[in-house]
């Protein structure tokens, strides 16, 4: 018997992970991105003069703002930073107008530090300071849009405190915003009141009327409301920073979420806090539908409270639910809603530490920060955002020009911003393809964007196919009536992107698969015996490939039994009887291709080629091949190394 020339265990060739190569899938893809620049602008920055510490939401009438500052304005002996302004300005950050700068001066005082929001009936604005005043309570206010008609309409007369009950007391401390329907204001004082817990009231706009309407008692039914109230129907909701449920991280309670009827009556804790879930929610509600948004300025974690979240509950005090825990700041004073997105602020944190502008789905998906305020551009927000078109209008309480007006950060007297993000972007747009019929064509949209799209998808430019929050979709089966342009219109909040088109062209199929691809050799004019196995352990079941004739030193062996799907790894062998003078080897060039050629014998037919990926009119010939069998195949080694390819035959005359 003949001895065999083989290789050792050392040298035997293993192709491991073959590659899958999937033919006639089309895959359309767009790449992905996130935090894209915004469009922020400083609108103004307060010198102080002008004012100082705006901490309230601002309102928009048309093109104008209207917004409060707790600080600067004229000083005077009551207090040297300044009692607090009212001022106007222009959308685009034109205009800006000191309607009124606050006194604290007795007997003479109109109020200081302006908290709360504005409300407007025609041209009058209604506002609240949480100071001075007469008896130095506090006052409710009105003043005309061009600074004209300031009046004092409510004094808060005295303070009541908790355990000893009086019932003279009106409140004191309107620190929150008014609610306003037809000639009737509604508000809340922080303290005071029977109890000293703070009230809600109404007064009429022409100062009658003055009514409380609920006395907290800083127990479980609250204490000390601080955000702005929400109207709706005969129903105010709003929070209290105290009372309710006393847990084990503070001696007092976390706050509340209530309502009570426009007549006092009816008046109902929906939910308290335990400071486990969140506590102290300073700031204003949003209602949407039957669901009330939020913001708390902590929340408990171990033995300290920590930091702040943003909640829901429905406004019968059910489905309480933490949409977002903050881990690094707390959140600020309120939320605004363009559905089914929230946006916020924090007031501190961030890149720079300076606070931070986000948004977050009303489910609580999709958490994004879309501004980090760095001092210079504003610092500190803590009013409520409002949102108009495509823009999202705040101040920040510092940052800003620095000067020494701002006695609680000495960093600036704070701005006034818009931020408007951007529609989304298409990163890479859709590619021309080929496909073949009957295959799946794979279409995944990837964009940049804030905030989640809708994707339309277009044949020919006006043939809706999709629409969808989903980036994916699938066309099985396709056909060539499906040939033609596909592009893409993407959409967020802020406004649409169209993709270049991409054309799709159907063909038909032509068979082939991917087969190893093994370079032998050995003696010119030997005969090769090539064997594959899957594993060599414990003992090598080796099957034969075929014999290779050599014609030269070196030629190709395609295995031409791997199955489809490809396994994950493949072991060759080759050897010969007898002693060669050449020991014979083996090299793994990789993955040829198979095209089955189909005919009559003595047929010649044309191979093509074309990459799935790119123009669909660049053909590349292979070569002219006379067919031997009605069926034989063409190993295309041309493929190696390269893109998917698609293949046609095309008879020569």
């Amino acid at each position: 018997m003949n001895p065999k020339a083989e290789f050792n265990n050392r040298t035997w060739l293993q192709l491991k992970n073959l590659p899958v190569i999937q033919a006639g899938v089309l895959l359309l893809c767009l790449a992905a991105a996130s935090g894209e620049a915004q469009t922020y602008r400083v609108l103004h920055s307060f010198t102080g003069s002008d004012g100082s510490y705006p901490r309230a939401r601002l309102l928009l009438s048309g093109t104008t703002l209207y917004g409060t500052t707790c600080y600067g304005g004229i000083t005077n002996d009551a207090n040297r930073y300044g009692c607090g302004t009212v001022f106007k300005m222009n959308t685009d950050g034109t205009g800006f107008t000191v309607l009124h700068s606050l006194n604290a001066s007795w007997p003479n005082s109109d109020g200081e530090y302006p908290f709360g929001d504005l409300v407007l009936s025609g041209n009058t604005l209604y506002g609240t300071a949480k100071m001075a005043g007469f008896y130095g309570n506090g006052t409710v206010f009105k003043i005309n849009t061009d600074g004209t008609g300031f009046a004092v309409i409510k004094n808060f007369t005295a303070t009541g405190w908790s355990g000893s009950a009086d019932t003279n007391a009106d409140g004191a401390y309107p620190v929150a915003g008014l609610a306003l329907s037809g000639t009737t204001l509604y508000g809340t004082t922080e303290i005071g009141g029977v109890y000293g817990g703070g009230t809600v009231f109404r007064v009429n706009t022409n100062s009658s009327g003055f009514t409380v309407l609920k006395n907290f008692t800083g127990g479980s039914d609250g204490g000390g409301p601080w955000g702005g109230l929400v109207l709706s129907g005969t129903t105010l909701y709003g929070t209290t920073m105290g009372g309710g449920i006393t847990n084990d991280y503070w001696p007092w309670s976390c706050g509340t979420v209530f309502k009570v009827n426009t007549d006092g009556t009816s008046f109902t804790t929906l939910y308290r806090f335990t400071g486990i879930d969140a506590e102290y929610p300073y700031g204003n509600l949003e209602l949407s539908g039957t669901t009330l948004y939020g913001t708390t300025g902590w929340q408990g974690m171990g033995a300290e409270p920590n930091y702040g979240t943003v909640f829901k509950v429905y406004t019968d005090g059910n489905g309480f639910t933490v949409l977002k825990s903050f881990a690094s700041w707390p959140v600020s004073w309120g939320i605004c809603i363009s559905s089914p997105t929230l946006y916020g602020t924090t007031d501190w944190g961030g890149s720079y530490n300076s606070g931070a502008l986000f948004s977050v789905n009303t489910n609580g998906s999709n958490y994004t920060v879309l501004m980090n305020f760095n001092g210079t551009n504003g610092a500190g927000p803590q009013g409520s955002l409002i949102f108009s078109g495509t823009m999202l209008y705040g101040t920040t309480s510092s940052g800003g020009i620095t000067n020494n007006w701002n006695r609680l950060s000495g960093s600036g007297n704070g701005v006034v911003f818009s931020l408007s993000p951007p529609p989304p972007t298409i990163q890479t747009p859709p590619q021309t393809q080929t496909a073949e019929t009957g295959s799946a064509v794979g279409l995944r949209v990837d964009v940049s964007s804030s905030f989640a799209p809708t994707y339309l998808w277009f044949f020919n430019g006006t043939n809706l196919i999709s629409c969808s929050t989903n980036c994916n979709l699938e066309l099985t089966n396709v056909q060539y009536s499906q040939s033609g342009s596909y592009t893409v219109v993407v959409t967020n909040l802020f406004g649409s992107v169209t993709s270049a088109p991409a054309m799709l062209n159907v063909i038909t199929p032509v068979a082939h698969k991917p087969v190893p691809c093994v370079k032998v050799m050995g003696e010119t004019g030997s005969v090769l015996n090539v064997d594959y196995a899957n594993s060599l352990s414990p003992t090598p079941n080796w099957t034969a490939v075929g014999p290779v004739s050599l014609t030269s030193t070196s030629q190709f062996c395609f295995d031409v039994t791997v199955p489809v799907p490809l396994p994950s790894q493949r072991f060759y062998r080759a050897w010969q009887t007898g002693t060669p003078s050449v020991v014979p080897s083996l090299k793994p060039p990789g993955m040829a291709i198979a095209v089955t050629l189909t005919g009559n014998v003595g047929d010649s037919l044309v191979l093509d080629c074309i990459n799935q990926f790119g123009p669909t009119n660049a053909w590349v010939t292979l070569g002219t091949i006379t067919l031997t069998n009605t069926s034989q195949l063409y190993f295309d080694v041309s493929a190696i190394g390269q893109p998917p390819r698609l293949y046609r035959l095309v008879p020569v005359p």
